[in-house]
């Protein structure tokens, strides 16, 4: 069963081999456990997507590692309001900030990401940039693109 999983704040997010179950009323529903380690997938999943991250994945991200938009902002060097102002979509993130992101929510998540991958990464574009998760005996994993 696939799932467009849309409560995350994200539009491009798709969860697989999730259970479903059936309510008091006889109505099927999603059943989503181990919440974190989703969150940890669709945080890798940005972070090793094609093209710049976007704003509605910045504030998921900013979110995700417990920051405010001004300490966001100031962690990577940037005034204060800057974090919001992407995530209003006011202003574009340039590849130097996406860069930086990509590597900051990488070192918290503990996953090995190279400098010259993330160039490489906001550097190419692409139409389509789902994230694709395996979520199997809760495991929750990136699907191959």
């Amino acid at each position: 069963m696939k799932y467009h999983y849309t409560e995350c704040g994200l539009d491009n997010v798709y969860i697989y081999n999730v259970p479903m179950l059936t309510d008091i009323k006889g109505e099927k529903t999603i059943c989503i456990p181990k919440i974190n380690l989703l969150h940890k997938a669709i945080s890798e999943g940005i972070i090793r997507k094609n093209g710049l991250i976007n704003a509605k994945e910045i504030r998921f991200l900013r979110t995700e590692l417990g920051y405010t938009q001004a300490q966001f902002s100031e962690l990577l060097g940037k005034e204060a309001q800057a974090c919001g102002r992407w995530e209003r979509e006011a202003v574009n993130i340039d590849k130097t900030t996406d860069s930086l992101i990509r590597i900051e929510v990488a070192n918290y998540l503990n996953i090995q990401i190279k400098l010259g991958d993330v160039s490489a990464l906001n550097s190419s574009t692409t139409k389509k940039n789902n994230i694709n998760i395996d979520g199997l005996n809760n495991q929750y994993k990136l699907m191959a693109a």
